[in-house]
């Protein structure tokens, strides 16, 4: 299951695009990465847009239930006016990972 999880910048508390990035970059350690794992998270990678207009993320778990008992375990909340977007479908040029 894709989840495409996206938040338009600045966020209603003033934090820009790269300020959600850059969180990512110190919060995400060996330990979370290994609990995603267990819960069945397939890939999972984070952008900003150059002109700091938006922050997204991607992420494929095998289930809803495991990601939320890893987005429960670590407390992870949604940033302000973030979305989540359930992708349906896969077409592409390349086998996904």
């Amino acid at each position: 299951m894709w989840i495409l999880f996206t938040a338009p910048c600045p966020t209603p508390d003033g934090r820009t695009a790269e300020d959600l990035y850059r969180k990512r970059e110190t919060w995400i350690t060996p330990a979370m990465q290994a609990s995603a794992v267990r819960h069945g998270c397939r890939f999972h990678r984070a952008w900003y847009a150059a002109d700091g207009s938006a922050f997204w993320a991607i992420a494929d778990w095998e289930s809803v239930e495991g990601a939320n008992a890893f987005f429960q375990e670590w407390d992870i909340n949604d940033e302000p006016g973030e979305v989540a977007i359930r992708l349906l479908g896969d077409v592409g040029l390349v086998p996904s990972p």
